[in-house]
């Protein structure tokens, strides 16, 4: 019988609790399911959704406080929260299942420590197991990642997924996902200049057979899922061959599924016949990003999008009566005013789109690669606040755009899904 290994999402310290419950975790299960695929005894422990109710978990805790940007003038601090199932149950796992092989797998950056609380119980509660790491955190923090997992073997994205289309197994998760997430290309010939995608991606599109993502958005569809979330980085490239391809497909289909785009549609590609095609395979909600209305901006960071072509892209959509519309709206970018965050709500919502803020991180990697503490780099600190972009009225946009003004210490003790952040505090001190 092959040995025992385990794929491993760990827990997060954010000082915005999330809800997964909405759209099962991808990455863990990818490279899950390929190993299975390959013969593998092997297994997923996912802290985030291991014992999650649906409607939040049961271990959401306080962790620390951490000071908030342009502290100096505003003083403002925030909780940093522990989120996952508590950790006796990743112990309990361990001590039972005694894996050889454990891989511990972070997809951002700032969440770093919370792969290295999985790592250092690993290595005190099965110190025989091997221990491999993943993710986009070691592929863009190489360095950082060997000093800090000094006994794993970093990995690096390009070797960290066999196949990233392989279709995902079922039986890893706990509960079917409300909304399941679909990656059908990766890659992007683009270089905005805040975005890593080209280096963790490529700049060479590679593509999934359409056919077959159909195949397997029919199975999940008929093992339960209603919901599907378009992941790609570029949604729209090789429309033609590919992307259009499959909502033919899924046209012919005799059920329908909610479907929604996550980010990767280009307005430069938006065509009238293309948004009436996703009408009919049954897109609900489309994420048009404008990031800003400010077209200097956009030239400067490379974007190859001008606030004229994402405002015709939204006059193609509000002719078909059938689209939620959102927006991401960058917040907190370095040298940005408050100023400039409110018009380019503004510009959104004038034209009948919901803005949705976009808060700020700086990506190693990047044009902003940023020498602090990664942890410290999180964008709801609002790392690069400033007197021209106070911290509060962050906090302002966040709550009246994203969270409808609840905090998270309101209902913590509750069953609700945790969605919120904040409140930043005042320090007296």
């Amino acid at each position: 019988m092959l040995k025992k290994a385990v794929v491993v999402n760990p827990p997060v310290f954010t000082p915005k609790p999330f809800s997964s419950v909405e759209c099962g975790s991808m990455g863990v299960y990818t490279y899950a399911s390929a190993l299975r695929n390959e013969g593998a005894n092997i297994d997923v422990f996912d802290f985030v959704s291991e014992r999650r109710e649906l409607d939040g978990w049961e271990d959401v805790r306080v962790e620390r406080v951490a000071t908030v940007g342009n502290y100096e003038s505003e003083r403002l601090r925030k909780r940093i929260y522990y989120v996952g199932v508590n950790e006796r149950r990743y112990i309990d796992y361990l001590k039972a299942c005694k894996p050889r092989l454990v891989i511990v797998s972070c997809l951002f950056t700032f969440y770093w420590q919370g792969a290295k609380l999985a790592y250092d119980l690993t290595r005190e509660y099965s110190p025989e197991s091997d221990i491999w790491f993943g993710g986009n955190y070691p592929t863009l923090c190489y360095e950082h990642a060997l000093d800090n997992f000094p006994e794993a073997r970093v990995r690096v994205s390009a070797t960290n997924i066999p196949d990233r289309f392989v279709d995902i197994d079922f039986g890893f998760y706990r509960a079917i996902p409300r909304m399941f997430p679909i990656l059908t290309s990766v890659g992007c010939q683009f270089s905005c200049k805040w975005c890593a995608v080209p280096y963790l991606e490529g700049k060479n599109m590679q593509f999934k057979d359409p056919r077959k993502v159909v195949e397997d958005m029919e199975t999940k569809y008929r093992l339960g899922v209603r919901s599907f979330r378009f992941i790609d980085s570029h949604l729209l490239a090789n429309y033609e061959n590919h992307f259009k391809v499959i909502l033919e497909e899924l046209v012919k289909k005799p059920w329908r599924a909610e479907l929604h785009s996550y980010g990767g549609l280009n307005p430069l590609y938006v065509t009238q016949e293309m948004l009436e095609l996703m009408a009919e395979a049954g897109f609900v909600r489309i994420q048009l990003p404008i990031e800003t209305s400010n077209e200097k901006t956009l030239k400067e960071n490379n974007r190859p999008v001008s606030a004229g072509m994402w405002e015709a892209a939204v006059k193609k959509l509000k002719r078909i009566n059938r689209f939620q519309v959102v927006s991401y709206v960058l917040a907190g970018l370095p040298g940005q005013t408050i100023e400039d965050i409110y018009r380019a709500i503004n510009f959104v919502e004038d034209r009948g789109v919901t803005p949705v803020p976009l808060f700020f991180t700086p990506i190693p990697t990047t044009l902003y690669e940023d020498p602090r503490p990664l942890e410290d780099l999180r964008p709801y600190l609002f790392p690069y606040a400033s007197d021209e972009m106070p911290a509060m009225e962050l906090e302002r946009i966040q709550e009246k755009y994203y969270t409808a003004g609840t905090h998270v210490s309101e209902i913590i003790k509750g069953t609700k899904t945790v969605y919120e952040s904040g409140p930043a505090i005042k320090d007296k001190s």
